[in-house]
Formats: C-alpha cells, structure tokens, sequence
C-alpha cells in the first residue's frame, strides 16, 4: 500500500532435524568450550585428580570380584570374576556420569540459557563428551590391567572403541531425553539416583547375559540397548571373543531409535527452556 515490500515473518520454534543438526554443528566450537569447561571442574581442587578414572573402577571390581565371585559365585562366563566386571564397570562407570551430568546440564547452565543463545542440547552433549575422555582413559587402563586379572584380549579386542562410540550415543539419547524432561519436572532430578540404580541392576554388569533365558534374550536385548552393548563389551575384552551379532544388532537398533526419539522430544521441548529452568 505504501511502497514498502512486505514482509512476513514464520515463526519457526521447532526447528527441522536436518537444520538443527546444522545449527549444532555452527555452534562445535561453543559445544568443545563446555567439553573443556566440564572437564576442568571435574577435577579442579581434587586430591586424587584424574587419578578417579582409574580407582573407580578398579574399586568396584574389587568389591564385587569379592562379594559376587567368591562369596555369591556368580557365573562369569569362564573367565576370572575381576576381568569380568572390570570389562563392564568400564562402560557402566561412563553410562552412569555421563546420564547423570547430562540430565542436569540445563538446570545447572540456566544462567547460560537465559542470556546467550546457542543450541540448548550443547550442555548436554558436552556433559556426555566429557565424561567420554575418562571412558577412554577407562578403556586403555583395562588394556594395561586386564591381562593382569585374567582378560584374555585378541584382535577381537579392537572392536571395543568402535562399540564404546555405540555406549556414547546410548548415553546421549538417555541424557538428551531427560534433560529436556528435568527443566519442566523437577522429580526427574531427585529420580535420576534411583532410576540408574534399577538399570544397573537391570544391566549384565555384574552377571553375565547368559542368566537370561534364551528365548527371552533378544527381547532383552533391544528393550534394554546397554544389555547388547555391555555384553558386547565383555565378550571382546574379557573372554576375546566376538560379540553376538544378533544382540549386538538388536542394541544398536535400540540405540538409534532411543537417540531419535531423544533428540525429537528435546527440540519439542526446547523454546520454553529459557522461560522455564
């Protein structure tokens, strides 16, 4: 009417999957600076420093090599009972950190959120990225001390870091998920302990898949992705053998389907985070 073009604003809350992973990549450089942030604080003022990523492990495997192995004589597949837990306390240890830190990301950066932008699941991912280099010290300290408790490591070995990166984004589509449920309900922060209490205890991490019935297994399998991965784990570290494909499988299905619904219920949730956390 008055000569100027006109313009239309669409209002785009939600972005698609393809643009918000692109938004996420634009934003690498803000996602490695909390990754190093968070690395930092873990250890900063700590006695024992990075020094945790190896006693904690090697704690659990000795109370449980005692408790459980000897005293309980739980089955462990034919190898030592400290080889056994020690190959799945390594990618439990990560699971629980990193699911712990990343569903408590936002409301711990709320001061973040509410003043500068960037894609809101960085907190996240960076809580799961940095708890993914003590996975990785975790990973090579069972290649100096497994063979020392009875591992019995081969070339099947090497497929461990190819599936400690399926664990990673386990842990990542578990932590996306309750992230963006803990900024709008609380009890998820206060449930969080319990919840990973329950998987673990759900989890073949101090018994082996095996206790499963077999026509129970696959089920298992996929209704539980750390089952598959887990056990996976064990087999290559522990025994060196290769993992079961169709437990493997059936996990990673799992995984990717968890890591989808995660991050599509995250970006449904995001534009109020910054009103609401």
């Amino acid at each position: 009417m008055n000569g100027h073009p006109e313009v239309v604003i669409e209002a785009s809350p939600r972005p698609a999957l393809g643009r918000a992973l692109r938004d996420l990549w634009a934003y690498r450089g803000t996602l490695l600076a909390f990754t190093e942030r968070n690395v930092r604080i873990k250890y900063k003022q700590t006695l024992f420093g990075v020094a945790w990523v190896v006693l904690q492990p090697l704690a659990f495997m000795g109370v449980f090599t005692v408790a459980l192995g000897h005293l309980a004589d739980v089955p462990s597949g034919g190898v030592d009972y400290a080889a056994f837990s020690l190959s799945a306390f390594v990618a439990w240890i990560f699971i629980q950190g990193a699911v712990n830190l990343g569903a408590n990301s936002l409301v711990l950066d709320a001061a973040f959120l509410r003043k500068v932008y960037f894609p809101r699941e960085v907190p996240v991912l960076a809580s799961v990225l940095a708890s993914a280099v003590d996975f990785a010290a975790g990973l090579a300290l069972f290649a100096v001390v497994g063979p020392f408790v009875g591992a019995e490591l081969s070339l099947w070995s090497l497929l461990a870091p190819l599936i400690a990166v399926a664990v990673v984004f386990l842990a990542a589509g578990v932590s996306l998920l309750l992230a963006g449920l803990n900024v709008y309900y609380r009890d998820f922060r206060h449930a969080l302990p319990f919840l990973l209490q329950l998987w673990l205890f759900a989890s073949p991490v101090v018994y082996p898949l095996t206790v499963i019935p077999d026509r129970w297994r696959e089920l298992y399998a996929l209704l539980n992705p750390a089952a598959g991965l887990l056990d996976s784990f064990r087999r290559t570290l522990a025994l060196g053998d290769p993992p079961d494909p169709t437990l493997l499988g059936l996990s990673l299905l799992s995984t990717v389907v968890l890591c989808a619904f995660g991050y599509w219920l995250f970006k449904r949730l995001e534009p109020n985070f910054a009103d609401v956390v």
